[in-house]
């Protein structure tokens, strides 16, 4: 009788564990349906900003470091809070820092690793994952998702047409390789205009005139607004498209 008890115990201990949810799902479970909405808006934020450094990176590869990549992919995918770069000597820790620093018209080592981890912890502090799952929307804060969607409104348009001090672009995104060599040749009073067909892009046939420029990068930028955007909308705010005036004001 004792063996039939036993057997019975174990079987039921056995039932009960197999349907214990794992813990995440636990947390989604108990969510409300928008504060999970506004959860998957961050983590689709999350994915963009990988494939934005990947491009980023491949596109200015001398502008960030190798050593350092794969300490900043593991920060972004794990979302964490605890890599810090330094400049000048002083350890930055404000999001704003580095996007100040990333945006200098001064020449600036590792220009990628301050742009991406600027975006990184901006939109980590407004989407305050440092305090981890929120139960209701309302947990987050309204007013900085606002602040971070006209952010990257900015920060798209910056990221296209700033230069430095020496009327370089800070970036290479949208540009074809052609128009770089001739941006450079006039600048330099190499070439005149009607001379672009030499230029070794155009004459190799790599490029052509009638290409596309490259515009991938613009709707990394858009998606990540997009995201912004459907969180707002779920805190029942109607998100504003800043105007060319506007985006003059930075952070």
């Amino acid at each position: 009788m004792n063996k039939i008890k036993a057997l019975s115990l174990l079987t039921l201990v056995l039932f009960f564990s197999g349907c214990i949810p794992k813990q995440e799902d636990v947390k989604d479970t108990f969510q409300s349906n928008s504060a999970n909405t506004i959860k998957k808006d961050y983590k689709k934020i999350q994915k963009h900003l990988l494939t934005l450094k990947e491009k980023l990176d491949k596109r200015n590869p001398e502008a960030y470091s190798k050593k350092l990549s794969p300490r900043i992919y593991k920060l972004i995918s794990e979302l964490e809070n605890n890599f810090l770069l330094k400049y000048k000597k002083t350890t930055l820790s404000n999001y704003k820092d580095y996007l100040q620093i990333a945006f200098s018209k001064d020449t600036i080592a590792l220009r990628n690793d301050y742009l991406i981890l600027g975006l990184y912890y901006l939109v980590y502090d407004s989407y305050k994952i440092s305090e981890g799952h929120k139960l209701i929307a309302l947990e987050y804060d309204k007013e900085k998702l606002i602040k971070l969607h006209k952010n990257l409104q900015i920060l798209k348009w910056k990221l296209k047409v700033d230069k430095d001090i020496f009327g370089n672009y800070l970036f290479l995104t949208w540009q074809n390789n052609w128009q770089i060599e001739l941006s450079k040749k006039i600048k330099n009073n190499q070439i005149p205009y009607e001379k672009i067909v030499e230029l070794k892009s155009i004459k190799e046939k790599k490029e052509n005139l009638l290409d596309p420029s490259n515009f991938s990068f613009e709707v990394l930028l858009t998606q990540m607004i997009d995201n912004v955007e459907n969180s707002l909308i779920t805190l029942g705010e109607e998100p504003k498209e800043l105007t060319v005036k506007a985006m003059f004001l930075f952070l």
